[in-house]
């Protein structure tokens, strides 16, 4: 309690400075105080400790302010050490920082920022500044900075520095005033100062895809922004454009998503404006149909047939969007989206796709149960088949058949040829690919972030023209649509058809029929049939492969799967032997540390010569526990014989050890035979206790060693007094006890303090045959003491 109380003491004072530093700037509003558990040193995923922090809707400014401190534990101080931080909004940061091999699936997307910083433990503020940051949930993975693992010195408790590192957090907001909400074709006058800054808010109902913001009037040049899900500011915005009269702006937008508008005025100024929502998305429904290996299944489900449309002439796409059902299990991170007519069913069901129109499937990742696992996206084309009454045969792809698959969050990504996937934000390199040659391919996403998600795919096929369109078509056709949907009413017809007729059908625009980046060849048209997989389980495809463990954890009430690796393998999924031990040498480990107990066999035979009955029972006990002990825990879980539980043995190993330590001590003080065996059970008595109590502190050892030689100290002391004459044999007190001193010092030298896990079969095999060499060497003979000589 009093170890809680302090730690608390500490984290607030040390807070209370930065606090009162931070609190004079007035725009600032302190949010959230966080203090983080004991840090660890990165191994693998499972020793980072994860803070969340949310940031509420209209906040303009965010400050993540990071301290870390250190406790000390031991009379030896602390010194600083290095701290890593990685923050990301939506879902836990995926972090490598001990440079491991990435598994091929795991692809380029387009996800949310990861922020790192490297910092001291000097109680030093450390800053994570973000301008316009995504409201919702912020996740930061922290730890101590990694450190090869090979040449981390094995060291004692109590023999060493004890500090835990820990970290405290502060977040910072600054937001704007409560945007006034605004309708669409609500005519809004808004009355500027010079250098003041306005800000609208409206909500894009369901289905509508488009906005346009039309400013009939403006007397005097203003900048206006308009921003996704949060305010713009002069770094983030979606749009940016300066007007000094009326003007029309259109862009593209996502249903069911808040928009931001800022109007910047540098002068007086009065303007009037109003938005218009609309759809470029012409639909139709349709049945579902699937074909099976030689049969073909009519589902009576109904998809949407949709044309994906911004407001540029050259992005005109149909796509059929199928609807996904979700089915979940107990287990933690496994579930999976499938169609109406999988549910239930453990086959996948194959999509009939054409290069005419591409196919999109959205599903819904919660936040915080979903976030932890690992989203998997695999297509794979459905095998042809061939039969006739007599056989069947397995046909290949077409040569010319090609499958682009994309995947985004909030978002849908077109598949373009060649192989690009692109969106209103972004355009990437195509994560799946499918050809003749690849029939099937996976994307991993690990740590998804929470939100909408759209996967995305289409069949191309034959050559691609290259589409030229001019500029001037595209702006034309982008006017048209504008005066068409700003003059329209109830029932008018369709802006996006009509204007496109009209800018395709002028000579110098009909060049701009597209698909993508290729023009649109109608007679070009191909057909196939794919399965697809959308996913989830933990880990790598619910598990660790051969060399290590899928395990789930929570730190600071966040849930995550990370795996566990085993022979110092690495990585997200154990699959980086870069540091992995070679078999030959985990074997040597094995027999080392194994057949190096065997130098206690002498040791049995000289104490069981030299009528130390007891003595020569407990080396024998060293010699089975450490053997079996060792069995058990050195071959790196790659070779292993355990016949009880690890913990039992290793309970064994360090009693016997410590019991032969306090033995050989008594016997070297030649007590009366009342006074040695109180002694002797006394103190296995009091060394059970301790080494359940604690078996790794340096005072274990050091507790029964230093009262042994102080009861050979008073023992001799007493004899010498009394009689007065030498009453030990000259050959071992000049020779074998020096000798054996020696010998046992160096063995607790090469314990406390020259061991890493890199040479540790090494020298705590060395640390074997030193003890039991010592033993031979320090055990008494017969005719060491004059038995006339007793206290």
């Amino acid at each position: 309690m009093w170890k809680i109380k302090s730690w608390i003491e500490l984290s607030i004072i040390s807070i209370l400075p930065l606090v009162y530093s931070l609190i004079q700037d007035e725009d600032l509003q302190l949010l959230s105080i966080t203090h983080s558990s004991s840090l660890e040193k990165y191994l693998t995923y499972s020793h980072s400790v994860i803070m969340h922090f949310e940031i509420p809707p209209n906040t303009i400014f965010a400050s993540f302010v990071f301290v870390a401190l250190e406790q000390d534990l031991s009379i030896f101080g602390c010194s600083t050490r290095n701290v890593s931080l990685y923050l990301k909004h939506a879902s836990i940061p995926l972090v490598n920082p001990d440079g491991t091999k990435i598994p091929k699936e795991f692809k380029e997307i387009s996800r949310p920022e990861i922020h790192n910083i490297e910092f001291l433990s000097d109680e030093k503020k450390s800053y994570i500044n973000i301008t316009s940051p995504d409201p919702g949930m912020y996740y930061a993975a922290t730890f101590l900075a990694y450190e090869d693992p090979r040449y981390e010195k094995i060291s004692q408790q109590g023999l060493s520095q004890s500090c835990e590192a820990s970290v405290d957090a502060l977040l910072y907001v600054s937001k704007i005033e409560p945007p006034i909400i605004i309708t669409e074709n609500r005519l809004i006058d808004v009355f500027g100062q010079t250098n003041m800054t306005q800000y609208f808010r409206f909500l894009i109902p369901r289905d509508l895809d488009h906005v346009i913001l039309n400013i009939p009037q403006s007397s005097n040049e203003i900048l206006i922004r308009v921003g996704s899900g949060k305010p713009p500011t002069s770094s983030v915005f979606l749009l940016e454009k300066t007007i000094n009269s009326s003007s029309q702006m259109i862009f593209a937008v996502q249903p069911q998503t808040w928009y931001y508008i800022s109007f910047d005025f540098q002068l007086k100024t009065d303007l009037s404006f109003h938005v218009r929502y609309f759809s470029n998305m012409a639909s139709s429904g349709q049945n579902f149909i699937a074909q099976s290996l030689g049969n073909i299944t009519l589902y009576n489900m109904s998809v949407v047939t949709k044309t994906y449309n911004t407001h540029i002439l050259t992005n005109n796409e149909q796509y059929v969007r199928y609807p996904l059902l979700r089915e979940a299990s107990t287990e933690s991170y496994m579930f999976s989206y499938k169609l109406q007519p999988e549910m239930g069913n453990t086959m996948f069901l194959p999509v009939n796709v054409t290069s005419k129109k591409f196919s999109v499937l959205k599903f819904n990742l919660q936040q915080g149960s979903d976030i932890g696992g690992t989203l998997q996206y695999i297509l794979a084309f459905k095998p042809r088949v061939s039969r006739n009454s007599h056989w069947i045969q397995v046909l290949k792809e077409p040569e010319n058949h090609i499958i682009l698959g994309c995947i985004q969050r909030n978002e849908i990504a077109v598949p373009t040829w060649p192989k690009n996937c692109v969106s209103s934000q972004t355009t990437s390199v195509s994560p799946l690919v499918l050809n003749e040659t690849t029939t099937n391919s996976t994307l991993l996403i690990p740590y998804p972030e929470s939100g909408v998600w759209y996967a995305s795919f289409k069949l191309f096929c034959g050559k691609c023209e290259p589409c030229n369109c001019s500029e001037s078509c595209k702006h034309e056709y982008e006017v048209c649509i504008v005066k068409c949907e700003l003059n329209c009413i109830d029932g008018c017809e369709d802006c996006q058809e009509s204007c496109r007729k009209t800018v395709l059908s002028k000579e110098t625009c009909n060049q701009c029929d597209c698909d993508g980046p290729c023009l649109r060849n109608s007679s070009n048209v191909c057909n196939t049939s794919i399965v697809f997989d959308v996913s989830s389980k933990p880990c790598y495809f619910g598990g660790c492969g051969s060399q290590g463990r899928c395990g789930l954890f929570i730190s600071e009430g966040v849930a995550y799967s990370s795996c566990l690796c085993s022979n110092n393998y690495r990585g997200f999924d154990c699959s980086d032997d870069s540091l992995a031990t070679p078999y030959y040498l985990v074997l040597l480990e094995f027999l080392f540390l194994i057949i190096s107990n065997i130098l206690f066999i002498p040791a049995v035979y000289i104490a069981y010569k030299r009528k130390y009955y007891l003595e020569a029972l407990v080396y024998f006990s060293i010699f089975l526990s450490s053997s079996f002990y060792h069995a058990c825990d050195a071959g790196e879980n790659v070779l292993s014989f355990c016949i009880f539980r690890l913990v039992a043995l290793q309970f064994a190993d360090f009693f016997s050890a410590l019991l032969a330590i306090w033995l050989t001590l008594l016997a070297i003080a030649d007590l009366p035979p009342l006074q040695l065996s109180l002694l002797q059970m006394c103190g296995a008595m009091i060394i059970s206790f301790c080494v359940t109590l604690n078996r790794y502190s340096l005072w274990i050892f050091a507790l029964p060693s230093a009262i042994g030689i102080v009861i050979i100290g008073i023992s001799w002391y007493l004899k010498y007094r009394k009689f007065r004459c030498r009453f030990i044999d000259r050959g071992y007190l000049y020779i074998y006890l020096p000798l054996g001193s020696v010998v046992v010092l160096v063995g607790l030298i090469i314990y406390a303090l020259l061991q890493t896990q890199r040479n540790y079969m090494y020298l705590h095999s060395l640390w074997h045959m030193i003890m039991a060499a010592g033993v031979c060497l320090l055990l008494p003979k017969p005719n060491t003491f004059q038995a006339a000589v007793l206290l």
